[in-house]
Parts: structure tokens; C-alpha cells; sequence
């Protein structure tokens, strides 16, 4: 009995101490969480290429600065995907055509492309669209962005 009890002390211990390691790691952390669930769709000719669409809401006590750039979209395993993000809802070229040149739509002619960086007070909400290509066997599991991470499913 003492061995068994020694063993889940020290997996109780590890899963505090390293919960990204040894558990616990899917949980959401930082301030945003999803208002409800987001949608996912097809796009383009490829079968791993996909759309997100969600709002996020700012569930801290803080104002919250993002940046699309800070945006990844990880695997179950963990490991980024190919993608790009824009706080934006609807149709935003650089988001949902990565693979054409920017000049096609005079992205950038402006200054700061549409979407790029977002400021949310407590309670505020946002739209979120993420581009992302998940090749076979893979799925998008977890949206991480500077300072948090948002669970998908």
C-alpha cells in the first residue's frame, strides 16, 4: 500500500508543478474565453484547410491587448499549425487567402491591416477568425495567443 500512495503522491506533485507536462495542460488560462462555441468550415480545394470563426470575451478584471500575430493554432499534440488570425468577423484577405500576395487586395495600404491588434476592457468581447491547415491525421485542438490559450471542442 505504501508504494501505490508513494506513486500518486508524486504524480499529484508533478501534474502542480508541470501541469503542461503532466496534465492539466488543455485547460484554458488568461483572461479570454470563448462568449460560446466557435464555428469551423472548409475552405479552399484543400481537405486540411479550414475557418474559424468566434467571439472571445475578456473575463479578467484587466484591460486585455492582442495581437493577431501572437495568434498559433496547435494540435492535439501540442505542435502549431500553419495559420494565420485576425480579430476581425468576416471576410479579411490576409486571414482567409495566406497563400496570395498581400497586393492583390492593397493590403497594407493603410497602415495597420484590418484586424492585426484588438484592446478589450473587462467584460468586452471581440471576433476572432482563424485560417489554419491541418494535414492528415491532425486537427486543431488549441488556439494559444499572447498570454493565454483557448480550448477548441
Amino acid at each position: 500500500m505504501g508504494r501505490i500512495a508513494g506513486i500518486v503522491f508524486v504524480t499529484a506533485i508533478l501534474a502542480v508543478v508541470a501541469p503542461g507536462r503532466f496534465g492539466g495542460g488543455d485547460e484554458e488560462k488568461g483572461p479570454l474565453r470563448w462568449q460560446a462555441a466557435p464555428r469551423t468550415s472548409a475552405l479552399g480545394a484543400t481537405p486540411g484547410d479550414r475557418l474559424l470563426f468566434g467571439h472571445v470575451v475578456n473575463r479578467s478584471d484587466q484591460r486585455a491587448r492582442l495581437r493577431a500575430a501572437d495568434v498559433r493554432i496547435l494540435d492535439s499534440d501540442g505542435d502549431k499549425l500553419p495559420g494565420s488570425a485576425a480579430f476581425a468577423d468576416g471576410f479579411v484577405p490576409g486571414v482567409t487567402l495566406r497563400g496570395y500576395d498581400a497586393e492583390m487586395f492593397g493590403a497594407g495600404e493603410f497602415g495597420t491591416p484590418v484586424g492585426d491588434e484588438v484592446v478589450l476592457a473587462p467584460g468586452q468581447s471581440a471576433p476572432l477568425s482563424v485560417s489554419f491547415t491541418a494535414g492528415s491525421g491532425h486537427r486543431a485542438a488549441t488556439i494559444e495567443y499572447g498570454g493565454g490559450r483557448l480550448k477548441l471542442q
